[in-house]
């Protein structure tokens, strides 16, 4: 079986080097960049599977590392690992798609467990990406039947060399998005992460703001949070697809359960996703709704 590819970024070379050692001992193959340029490069020359990587580094820090990576290379799963994190710079981490946030120091064992759930993730997402392509269909069958024969490196080269999506950027600017959620430093992290994905929004703090939005300018599809003081997400939905049918809803929750899932099914929500997401999924789903409104 070939090995998961993991690439350690830490300014810390004895702690870094240890931990590729340990990955080395559990079958995992990993390089080490010492910071985060040198990261880059090296991601440039050979796209790891997974990518684990620190935050407080000189020069490039582990943030701006995780969103180029995110934006260039989607298939790739970073996992932030960091002594010195903050709840805001998780929320960051995970609105620009870091698929997870562990705190220094790490258990081998638990690090090791996330690597490999990072790496079928990435498989599932590039298989996602693939399927909306032309011809990325046969492709996607291909790299499913390695990864089940557990070659990854056979199955991620399947991936790459799949045509690219048609119009994957084609519409963004024709979508338009709000955003309702009343954590703030989020839905506006959030609203700068789409805008730098050419994929513009507004914002609101409370389903009242949102409704009275529409009244100016209706979005295609709309981003709403289910617990919010006032006006419920669920309401929300209700009222937007009774006044306005064909504004796509997309519920993105925390505090979600069955019956909210459910409920907001019946009522017409376009999907139904839970908190903490991936930046890349997210992107996907809205420009699938997008492209449903428009149709």
């Amino acid at each position: 079986m070939s090995k998961i590819r993991v690439l350690l970024v830490d300014d810390e070379e004895d702690y870094v080097r240890t931990m590729a050692e340990r990955m080395e001992m559990r079958d995992l193959s990993s390089r080490v960049a010492l910071s985060g340029a040198e990261a880059l490069e090296m991601v440039e020359d050979e796209a790891p599977d997974v990518m684990v990587l620190d935050l407080r580094m000189p020069g490039i820090d582990g943030m701006q590392v995780l969103e180029r990576v995110k934006e260039e290379h989607p298939q790739v799963q970073v996992i932030i690992l960091t002594g010195h994190g903050s709840d805001k710079e998780e929320k960051e981490a995970r609105a620009l798609g870091a698929f997870e946030y562990l705190q220094k120091p790490a258990d081998t064992g638990q690090l090791i467990d996330v690597i490999t759930a990072a790496w079928k993730r990435g498989l599932k997402v590039a298989a996602d990406f693939l399927k909306e392509s032309k011809g990325g269909f046969d492709r996607t069958m291909q790299a499913t039947a390695w990864a089940e024969a557990g070659e990854p490196d056979l199955a991620v080269d399947a991936m790459r060399k799949a045509p690219p999506v048609e119009g994957e950027h084609a519409d963004a600017h024709s979508i338009k998005v709000l955003l309702v959620d009343d954590e703030e430093d989020y839905v506006r992290t959030m609203a700068e992460r789409m805008e730098m994905r050419d994929l513009g929004s507004d914002v609101a703090l409370t389903g009242e703001e949102a409704l009275a939005m529409l009244e100016e300018e209706l979005p295609d599809v709309m981003v709403i949070d289910v617990r919010m003081p006032g006006m419920s997400g669920i309401e929300v939905l209700a009222r937007v697809k009774e006044a306005h049918p064909q504004v796509e809803v997309i519920i993105l929750t925390g505090f979600g359960s069955e019956k909210d899932e459910e409920e907001a099914r019946r009522l017409g929500a376009f999907d139904y996703l839970r908190k903490p997401v991936d930046i890349v999924d997210l992107m996907s789903t809205i420009r699938r709704a997008g492209r449903s409104r428009i149709r």
